[in-house]
């Protein structure tokens, strides 16, 4: 594999990864609006938990491409093996 074509796939990888974490985010923000009392603010969270799952889906299709391109399966394993390129300061926000 040349160069440029492990660059875009752990472009891949880390785009896929970060939309993971997004839609993680917004689904517990989602399912925290579910406890007010408001009944707008609870059909709102409920749709945005639909929505979520949707993306989450697709978000798992980009996956297993991500995996038949590197011959991963494992969707963590994937993501450490394509966490290589973490800038100094960056690992130290991780750790």
């Amino acid at each position: 594999m040349s160069a440029k074509e492990e660059q875009l796939l752990q472009l891949l990888g880390l785009m896929a990864r970060s939309m993971t974490h997004m839609t993680a985010s917004l689904t517990a923000m989602a399912f925290d609006q579910l406890q007010s009392q408001d009944a707008t603010v609870q059909k709102s969270a409920k749709r945005m938990i639909e929505r979520m799952q949707a993306i989450n889906e697709e978000l798992d299709q980009q996956w297993e491409l991500v995996g038949q391109l590197t011959g991963e399966r494992d969707q963590e394993l994937l993501a450490e093996a394509l966490d290589f390129s973490l800038s100094p300061a960056r690992k130290e926000a991780v750790d």
